[in-house]
């Protein structure tokens, strides 16, 4: 086996999911956003004091209406550094110290450092192919009493997964019969074309919808929109609330995404990077042929199951040896629920095709060894 390599410097990352770079596109409207705003407000009132519910929540209404089924009024719309800003504030608010999160036995990492800064309980529930099965979903309703459930039922990471209409039903069924709020990061749903309705939408008075930039559009753009079950709540939650966080997005970044949305750039970037997408998971599917894969054409990463002679561990460590980063299962295990032999690796971190297939190439070598 290829001697390991010395420094993390060298490493290709393909352990994360962003989306890919589409400076094609992106770049000339970027500028030409950044101008505009430049032009229609004068700097210091821009970004002389803060915004705290976000100053542009009419694009952000018009941005989340890619996927809900009508329009949110802008007063139940806060704007914000990013979805993981939005978690914090609506974990400390909705579960807080003492309480607990129910989730999906494979998760966002980052909740379990929300939950151990937080000071909450996490409540893994078992899953299938959509994500978390009723039946468990509702024992753990039951036997724990979660304050809130995180969903991410739209190409969930890590297992690519998408309910069903009909599973989508039965959750937010549950959570209504038990008081449970509903926090669903839609992030990962802009790029495909045909999906179910959010979750939110089947039990709108417990939900909290959030949806980001930064997987569809640009990793570091970083501006997120969270509908609130009504104005009162938005209020009551995001101001005056706890400002002990940074939560509130700088006001030049809300009016440029929110120019890149008035003007459809938004949507041209994100046809773009959906195109890109596509690119690089037609190589997934022919170096890969063959393979136990989960995913789709216009999904940020791919889930491998490995056969029971490869464990996760070694082959991470195998695939880390020949200069490539991906995440084992174990990355995303929530509680004592045994993850499955698989690993996830991300379609986007790799500048170009060409540093995409080197890195594909090398987890092909591994799997086939």
């Amino acid at each position: 086996m290829t001697t390991s390599l010395q420094s993390n410097a060298v490493l290709l990352n393909m352990s994360g999911n962003l989306p890919p770079k589409v400076p094609q596109v992106f770049d000339d409207a970027y500028r030409v956003a950044v101008q505009r705003v430049l032009a229609d407000f004068e700097p210091n009132d821009l970004i002389g004091a803060h915004q705290f519910r976000g100053s542009e929540r009419g694009a952000g209404a018009r941005f989340v209406a890619h996927r809900l089924p009508e329009m949110p009024a802008p007063d139940r719309i806060v704007v914000a550094n990013g979805t993981q800003s939005i978690l914090l504030m609506l974990l400390a608010g909705l579960v807080g110290r003492g309480g607990r999160l129910a989730l999906e036995s494979l998760s966002y990492p980052t909740l379990r450092s929300f939950a151990d800064h937080l000071g909450f309980s996490l409540s893994p529930v078992p899953m299938d192919d959509e994500g978390a099965l009723p039946d468990a979903f509702e024992a753990v309703c039951r036997a724990d009493r979660p304050a809130a459930y995180y969903a991410m039922p739209t190409l969930q990471n890590p297992t690519t997964g998408i309910m069903s209409i009909e599973r989508r039903r039965a959750i937010a069924e549950i959570c209504r019969r038990y008081g449970v709020a509903i926090i669903e990061d839609d992030i990962y749903s802009l790029l495909p074309r045909d999906l179910p309705a959010p979750l939110s939408t089947f039990a709108p008075e417990l939900s909290w919808y959030v949806l980001g930039t930064a997987k569809s559009m640009a990793a570091a753009l970083k501006v997120a929109y969270v509908v609130a079950p009504s104005a009162a709540a938005a209020a009551e939650r995001f101001w005056p609330g706890v400002r002990a966080t940074y939560w509130m997005c700088a006001p030049m970044s809300g009016s440029v995404v929110s120019t890149l949305i008035e003007t459809g750039h938004a949507d041209r970037i994100i046809d773009a990077v959906r195109a890109e997408t596509r690119e690089r998971q037609a190589v997934v599917a022919e170096r890969l042929s063959g393979a136990d894969i989960r995913t789709r054409l216009d999904c940020l990463h791919v889930w491998l199951s490995l056969p029971n002679s490869r464990p996760a561990g070694k082959f991470v460590a195998e695939v880390r040896s020949l200069g490539v980063e991906v995440s084992a299962s174990s990355t995303y295990a929530m509680g004592d629920i045994p993850p499955p032999n698989a690993i996830r690796f991300g379609m986007g971190t790799p500048r170009d095709r060409t540093a995409f297939a080197r890195g594909l190439d090398a987890i092909a070598k591994v799997y086939c060894a």
